[in-house]
Order: structure tokens, then C-alpha cells, then sequence
């Protein structure tokens, strides 16, 4: 065994010996395998093909019944571009609603829905990818169906409501104690928003204690990464615009969504990590495998079964 050999091997027991050292390498180990990076460029796309859907709904729907209130018609189409630092405008300037009345607004708005699916489809499938679920017990369609279309009316709603409300409370005076009830406020909001969402992915046996950090920790993920992010995308939009320049807003979009939809699968790693007792985990696993890797391994093994195996222990 040379230098670098025993090095890596101090490095493995020091780490496995430390309860947080251990789960946090075992989360990053854990997103390397389930090759959440794709799970979270996936994510990105499908949002960044709904979003305009989904920004055309709110818009027609908005103008439709909200069409004499012209400063709460402002605020809700302000707090939804609000997730955007600094292209919300842009986002805002090109979204004009479905023109027409009637049965061309319903058929618009039905088209906008279904388009708009797609990322509660792959939200689904993500959780239930991270979690280890066998394909056997997923949820199959038309029931997948339906649970997509809760998915994206609640999730809208709540995301919506949490920069609306937020925001009163922040207008409502100012000190520490206002910054602090609005930062609150939309915590609380993100929290409830992704723990039903957690829960309407999975099976309905998995429990509150297994969800609720998986849900806290994108809530708080997210709300970090809103209040640094009109430094991140500033800063990508300088070196895009000289490159790309009209087309900078569109990567810089894009590489937004990817950056909240890692915060997302990272939390649902290490919710699962956690759930599942899935650390401490080796550095070579295949020389000096710890019990933790076992269990890993046997779970993504099970992870790909398509019918009832009555030999196999169950992994709900």
C-alpha cells in the first residue's frame, strides 16, 4: 500500500467516524449515483418549457377576473416573476395572456395546463428516483395524471402566495422585525408547498418523519439562493451578454432553474440519507464496503423491479 493509499484510507475512517462529516460525504456520494445531476437538468428543462405555459395561464386568468383591479393584478404578476432575479421583467414583457374570449380562452388555457404537466411529471419521477421506489410501486396512469394536476395547482398557488404575502409583511413597516415575519412567512409557505409535493410523489405508506426534512431543507435552499441570486445571475448575464447577447436572458434563465432544481434534489438526497440510515459510506466501496453501502446498493438493485418479487424485502 503506497503513501496516497493510506492517506485516502486515514481520510475514509476519519470521516466515517464523524457523524456529520459521514452523512455529508454520503450525500454527495449518493447524488453521484443516482446521477441527480441529470435528475436536476431534467428538472430545469421541463421547467423551463412550462414556465411560459404556466405564466400565460396566470396571465389570462388574472386579466379575466381581476380586469377593474388594475394594482392587485400588478402584484400577482409581479410576485410570480419575483423567483427571477433581474429577467422577471423581461419574462413579464413577453407573457400577454391568451387573446380571444370564451371557448378560445378554455381550450388556450387547457393547452397551457397540459403543456405545463411536464414538470410535475419529472418532479415525480425525481422524488421517487431518489427514494429508491421500485417502478412496481409507482403510481400508474390515469392516477398519475391527476396527481400532476394537484401538483401544479397547489404547488402554483403556494409558490404564488409566498412572494405575495411576504411582501405585504415587508410593506407593512420596517426594522429587523418585518424582514424577519416576511422571511418567515415565505418559509413556511415554501415548507408546506414541498412537503405536500413530496407526499403527493410518494407512496402514500411514507411518513411525515421521513418527509419533513427534505421539505424544510428546500424551502431554506431555495430562499438562500433567492436572496444570492441576483449576484449569481448578474454576474453569469456579464460574461453571457457579450457572447450570446440577445439570447442571455434565455441561458441565464436557464442556468437559474438549474440552480434551484439542484438545491431541490440535493434536499431530497439528503432527506432520503437521512430517512433511510443510508451513511457513513466508504470511499472504495468495492474494496471495503461499509453496511450503509450494502444497503444502498441493494436498494438501487430493487429500485428497477417492474413486477412483485414475493423473495425480495420490502423497501417502503
Amino acid at each position: 500500500m503506497n503513501i496516497i493509499e493510506k492517506t485516502l484510507q486515514g481520510f475514509d475512517s476519519f470521516q466515517q467516524r464523524h457523524r456529520k462529516i459521514s452523512f455529508f460525504y454520503a450525500v454527495i456520494k449518493k447524488y453521484g449515483e443516482d446521477e441527480a445531476g441529470y435528475q436536476a437538468a431534467l428538472m430545469a428543462y421541463y421547467a423551463f418549457l412550462s414556465l411560459f405555459p404556466l405564466l400565460l395561464v396566470l396571465t389570462t386568468v388574472v386579466k379575466m377576473f381581476l380586469h377593474s383591479d388594475s394594482d392587485l393584478r400588478r402584484s400577482i404578476i409581479d410576485g410570480a416573476t419575483q423567483y427571477f432575479p433581474l429577467i422577471g421583467n423581461d419574462l413579464e414583457k413577453s407573457v400577454h395572456g391568451v387573446g380571444g374570449t370564451g371557448l378560445a380562452i378554455v381550450i388556450g388555457v387547457l393547452f397551457s395546463l397540459y403543456g405545463a404537466r411536464g414538470v410535475a411529471d419529472v418532479f415525480r419521477s425525481v422524488v421517487n428516483h431518489v427514494w429508491e421506489v421500485p417502478y412496481v410501486r409507482r403510481i400508474g396512469f390515469p392516477w398519475s395524471l391527476l396527481r400532476s394536476l394537484r401538483m401544479i395547482i397547489v404547488g402554483g398557488v403556494g409558490l404564488l402566495a409566498a412572494p405575495l404575502i411576504s411582501g405585504y409583511a415587508a410593506s407593512a413597516g420596517h426594522g429587523p422585525l418585518f424582514w424577519v415575519a416576511s422571511a418567515g412567512i415565505t418559509l413556511a409557505i415554501l415548507f408546506g408547498v414541498f412537503l405536500y409535493l413530496i407526499h403527493t410523489s410518494l407512496p402514500s405508506k411514507t411518513t411525515f418523519q421521513n418527509m419533513w426534512p427534505s421539505a424544510l431543507l428546500a424551502a431554506i435552499g431555495l430562499q438562500i439562493l433567492q436572496g444570492v441570486g441576483v449576484l449569481l445571475v448578474k454576474n453569469q448575464l456579464k460574461h453571457l451578454d457579450s457572447l450570446y447577447g440577445t439570447f442571455a436572458v434565455v441561458l441565464g434563465l436557464l442556468f437559474w432553474l438549474y440552480l434551484q432544481a439542484q438545491v431541490i434534489v440535493y434536499a431530497l438526497e439528503a432527506g432520503t440519507v437521512r430517512a433511510l440510515k443510508l451513511y457513513p459510506r466508504s470511499f472504495d466501496a468495492r474494496k471495503r464496503p461499509s453496511e450503509a453501502d450494502n444497503m444502498a446498493y441493494g436498494l438501487y438493485s430493487r429500485r428497477s423491479q417492474f413486477h412483485d418479487d414475493p423473495a425480495a424485502p420490502d423497501t417502503k
